[in-house]
């Protein structure tokens, strides 16, 4: 396939080395730009460079952020959009100010061009090129909504990156830090957290987590509740909708005023009741600690995961705007004990990261930023087993290949199932896509050699491709690999691999048992004529034995029972192996030893040609 480079109405040499850093946040929107030697944030109407994600459509007009924040529309307006890339962004749910049904796509569509004008105020010219930062568990469904949003803007974006990388990003380059960080990152939505290692010029995330439904609007909403139920007596969800929003609204503004004062007297309005209350950062703390709580829990499991230990850690860098609360602070250094980094503007270092990214990238440089996939991806092999081939935390973009072989004698054909997920099984694990792989040389099991080589890029996109080495003969296949992947289920697949662990291996160990306990007795019945014709009563009369127990115990599901006799029909056989080979029959056939000396009784067999049906699944190539 051909790639035609698209010029750009209007754009000139230079427009090409100009890159804006968009952190397009739930609650707050921020965008800068690196020119040469020289850095700056954008800045809307009113000087500001915090851009509040609102869109308000009300009698033909349009206003953006800070044009409605401190308006009585405020509590009109649209908030919190880009948590809606999360579900369904297509569906029309609001209306524009012609009162026409628009969807969270085209509502986030006006908002880049909103942002995209103020850029090109500030610059006084055209600007096309972006980077945009996304929650680091946003799936590909959600990272390619964002990009359809902003290319309906007009903007050409270069990259994704993840939020909390882009923090570390300009952390390390800012401040010439070295060493391991941990990137606690709480916005308005969603919470990441990152293990990166920053070194000369190499910028490598170890790993991420997070929880895609916990963040700044999560707290409101607890406030609001909290509020409520201590000042009214009433059930926060007995009110109808539209007064929901307000009081969530209201609690956003409220818990905003706390970062500058720990206590004041406000009035709220509740069902046409006015009461005045104390607001004060206790009962806040009060309200929310839970949701604290689950970041602190997050932030040990991801540790836990990698086995790093928190002296190895330099610090924890706090990043998004609800990081500014102060008992969030207080947990980490409590559970942690280490140095927390607040050097940095929470709120811009996102921006500031994407922005230095997307000039080097257009600009070039000498350092490099390493992302990782947060799952596993691999094939079914025999018996339904999931062999993972990019395991979760791997960086991208990432090649990795594996040997794979047949399993029946004369396969002509493989089906190649491709699974992401943690689980051991394929059936607990989500299916990709698949395809076959025919013409494969007719041949005793274990003898062909298929390469599968999975090359997952820097934009989440899995290449995979099989080849036979002796032909040369491939297939291949390209998917996406979190399409339609919701973030909960993301999270779950990682929960749930850990709860079920100890089971899963159980499992996998009993079906790798039995695999290869049938590929035994199937090669044993292949060459029971030549058995009979050279052995004595006594060796068949024994082998005959140790088939029968073999074949008893595959239906146990004790592992260790039926490898024990695999071993011992092995070792019966061991004395007809060697007359096979003394017999010096007139085929030889090169026998990959796939089951240690069993596979020895083939070595030198005549094998009768058979078509195999084409979807017999893959068994993974034997360590020799």
């Amino acid at each position: 396939m051909n790639l035609i480079k698209i010029k750009e109405p209007m754009s000139s040499k230079n427009d090409a080395k100009i890159c804006l850093g968009i952190d397009f946040g739930t609650t707050n929107s921020v965008c800068s730009i690196k020119v040469k030697d020289k850095f700056q944030f954008i800045l809307d109407d009113n000087g500001k460079t915090l851009i509040p994600t609102l869109i308000l459509y009300n009698e033909k007009t349009k206003k953006f952020g800070n044009q409605i924040i401190k308006n009585e529309s405020y509590f009109n307006s649209i908030f919190s959009v880009k948590r809606n890339f999360t579900k369904d962004f297509d569906k029309k749910i609001y209306e524009d100010q012609n009162g026409t049904k628009i969807s969270s796509m085209e509502v986030s569509k006006d908002f880049f061009i909103y942002l995209k004008n103020l850029c090109e105020k500030n610059l006084n010219q055209n600007v096309f090129d972006c980077v945009i930062t996304v929650p680091a568990y946003f799936d590909e469904k959600a990272r390619s909504g964002i990009m359809r949003a902003a290319f309906m803007a007009g903007l050409r974006v270069r990259r994704l990156i993840n939020e909390p990388t882009a923090a570390a990003f300009a952390y390390g380059l800012e401040k010439k830090k070295k060493g391991i960080f941990f990137v606690y990152d709480l916005g308005g939505g969603t919470f990441d957290v990152s293990l990166l290692k920053l070194s000369d010029g190499i910028f490598k995330v170890i790993a991420t987590s997070g929880d895609p439904n916990l963040g700044g609007d999560d707290f409101d909403i607890l406030y609001a509740k909290w509020l409520v139920k201590k000042y009214f007596k009433i059930d926060f969800d007995s009110l109808n909708k539209k007064e929901k929003l307000k009081l969530v609204k209201k609690s956003k503004l409220l818990k905003e005023k706390l970062f500058e004062t720990q206590t004041f007297n406000e009035k709220l309005k509740v069902n046409e009741c006015v009461k005045e209350i104390e607001i004060n950062i206790k009962d806040f703390n009060k309200a929310i600690n839970n949701l604290i709580d689950s970041t602190i829990k997050i932030s040990l499991e991801l540790l836990n995961e990698v086995d790093v230990e928190i002296n190895k850690i330099e610090g924890f860098v706090l990043v998004g705007g609800s990081s500014r609360i102060k008992c969030i602070s207080e947990k980490i250094k409590e559970n942690f004990e280490t140095t927390i980094f607040d050097d940095v503007n929470p709120d811009l270092v996102v921006s500031k990261g994407a922005a230095l990214h997307g000039y080097e990238l257009l600009n070039g440089s000498d350092n490099v930023l390493l992302d990782v996939t947060p799952l596993s991806l691999g094939i079914e092999t025999m018996g339904g087993l999931m062999e993972k081939i990019i395991s979760r935390n791997t960086p991208i973009p990432a090649i990795k290949e594996q040997t794979f072989t047949t399993h029946e004698n004369g396969q002509t054909a493989i089906k190649f199932l491709i699974l992401q997920g943690e689980r051991e099984t394929s059936s607990n694990n989500r299916k990709l896509g698949e395809f076959i792989l025919s013409n494969i040389q007719p041949k005793p099991a274990g003898i062909p050699r298929i390469t599968v080589m999975f090359s997952l890029d820097a934009d989440g996109i899995l290449f995979v491709t099989a080849k036979d080495e002796e032909t040369g003969i491939q297939n291949k296949l390209s998917v996406k690999t979190n399409d339609d992947l919701d973030l909960n289920d993301m999270r779950k697949i990682v929960e749930s691999s850990i709860e079920n662990a100890k089971d899963d291996i159980h499992q996998r160990m009993v079906i790798e048992a039995k695999v290869k306990a049938k590929s035994f007795l199937n090669e044993i019945e292949s060459v029971k004529k030549d058995i009979e014709l050279l052995c004595s009563k006594n060796d068949i009369k024994v082998i005959n034995e140790k088939v029968a127990m073999l074949k008893e115990s595959i239906k146990t599901d004790d592992c260790d029972i039926i490898n024990q006799r695999v071993d011992d029909l092995n070792k019966s056989t061991e004395s007809f192996a060697q007359k096979r080979i003394e017999k010096d029959f007139s085929v030889r056939v090169q026998y990959q030893m796939s089951f240690g000396l069993s596979s020895r009784l083939l070595s030198y067999y005549s094998f009768e040609r058979k078509q195999m049906p084409s979807e017999i699944h893959v068994q993974k190539q034997q360590q020799q």
